[in-house]
C-alpha cells in the first residue's frame, strides 16, 4: 500500500511525480514547508515509496538485477554482490528511480558528474535513510 493511502481525505495520484505529490499531500495536510514534519513525513513517504517499488528486502537477486535494468546495466548481473559493484559507476537520482516508476518514464542516468549534482540539488532522499535502505545505499553519492 502507498505512504499516499494513509490519509483520510487524500486521494493519491500514482502517475504524478513524487516531489508534486508530495506538495499536494503536505498542503492537504497543512504541513508547512521544510518545517520538521514536512521533512520527516517526506522521508517516510519517499523510503516508503522506494520500498513498494523495489522490494523491501535488499536480499533479493530479482530486486537487485530489477535496479541494474532500469539504469541500463547490461548484460545483468548474476549476485547480488555483482549488481553492487555494477552500480558504484552509475550516477543516477535516487528520487527520479520513484518517478520513473510513477510517471512510466526512463530513468536519466548521467554520463558526468557536475551535469549530477546540479540536478540532484533539491531532489535528494533523506541520508540517514537511504544509509539504511540497501538498495538505495548502492547509489548514493556525495554532492557538496
Amino acid at each position: 500500500m502507498s505512504y499516499f493511502s494513509h490519509f483520510p481525505g487524500f486521494v493519491p495520484d500514482p502517475t504524478t511525480s513524487f516531489n508534486d505529490e508530495f506538495a499536494r499531500l503536505a498542503q492537504h495536510q497543512g504541513w508547512e514547508r521544510r518545517s520538521n514534519t514536512w521533512r520527516q513525513e517526506r522521508g517516510r513517504a519517499i523510503q516508503s515509496e522506494f520500498s513498494t517499488q523495489y522490494g523491501a528486502s535488499a536480499e533479493k537477486l530479482a530486486g537487485w538485477q530489477a535496479l541494474c535494468n532500469e539504469v541500463g546495466i547490461d548484460p545483468l548481473p548474476q549476485s547480488i554482490t555483482q549488481c553492487r559493484k555494477a552500480l558504484k559507476g552509475v550516477l543516477v537520482n535516487n528520487v527520479d528511480l520513484v518517478d520513473a516508476r510513477r510517471t512510466g518514464q526512463a530513468v536519466h542516468v548521467f554520463d558526468n558528474f557536475r551535469k549530477f549534482r546540479r540536478h540532484t540539488r533539491g531532489r535528494t532522499f533523506p541520508r540517514g535513510e537511504a544509509k539504511e535502505e540497501g538498495f538505495l545505499k548502492a547509489l548514493l553519492r556525495v554532492i557538496s
